[in-house]
């Protein structure tokens, strides 16, 4: 079909209409209506994509929903986390302080949104004295429960984290120029690549149901790359500022979950 019938196509689509009406002819079938359509949309997107000047990219702010129930969970309060068992040898010892300094960072980033309130750290920690806090907390709903009483709060976040390191031998290939051979020749050279991993799982459990409402594991990692040398060097420098950056990425990951948000879009503005 040439672009002069195309062109046509509205005018005879009338006009057989209309004789239709007077009865000296059929009308189009389905099938030639819905042919006719598909021109017309490809035809739209051909002036649309012809012209490059006519569409804008314009950012928008759309709003993310939490995935709980905000009016029901508002007020709560985070405990210190639990060191876990790590999953394999190569062990990472953290600081005493890590449970609490997770606990801290996830009051904070949910203390920024106004929809929650979250108890302060001093609070939670004069409420907390003469407690014990293990691992095996997490599986103690009862346990839980009588702890959040303290805080009056409608919800009680805890969890673990396990810090671990996994090193694997790797072998790197590129290419030297060979002096006595006046050629570039392929070479490899061996190192050891150690993989900082952090799971890290959090618990909200509902102070009126006495259940756990959420039950999530957030999984981060960092990979450096060493010789024999420098992983010597390495199992005894600190990796508490690895263990933080990875924290954070967690947190942030859960708090985008429960707290709404805006985020920007793309959408294009036809002129």
């Amino acid at each position: 079909m040439n672009m002069q019938t195309f062109q046509k196509l509205p005018v005879l689509l009338r006009q057989n209409t209309e004789k239709y009406e007077r009865g000296k002819t059929k009308p189009f079938s389905h099938f030639h209506i819905f042919t006719f359509a598909k021109l017309m949309v490809f035809l739209c997107l051909t002036v649309y994509c012809g012209c490059g000047g006519s569409a804008t990219r314009v950012p928008i702010q759309v709003k993310v929903q939490s995935e709980i129930d905000v009016s029901r969970y508002s007020n709560f309060a985070v405990l210190p986390f639990s060191d876990e068992q790590p999953e394999t040898k190569d062990e990472v010892k953290p600081s005493e302080e890590t449970g609490e300094d997770i606990a801290g960072m996830i009051r904070l980033g949910l203390g920024r949104h106004k929809n929650f309130h979250v108890v302060s750290t001093p609070e939670t920690t004069r409420m907390l004295t003469g407690e014990t806090l293990n691992s095996e907390l997490l599986s103690n709903v009862k346990e839980l429960v009588r702890l959040g009483r303290y805080f009056e709060a409608d919800a009680v976040i805890v969890g673990g984290y396990k810090f671990y390191t996994v090193s694997e031998p790797r072998r790197y290939y590129g290419e030297r120029y060979s002096s006595q051979l006046q050629r570039y020749v392929t070479d490899y050279q061996d190192y050891l690549q150690r993989t900082y991993i952090l799971s890290l799982r959090v618990l909200i459990v509902d102070m009126h149901s006495e259940e756990i409402v959420w039950d999530e594991a957030y999984k981060r990692n960092a990979v450096e790359s060493h010789t024999f040398g420098s992983f010597l060097v390495s199992q005894v420098t600190p990796h508490e500022g690895i263990l933080k950056n990875l924290a954070k990425q967690a947190i942030g990951e859960f708090t985008q979950k429960i707290a709404p948000h805006y985020e920007t879009e793309e959408r294009f503005l036809v002129r």
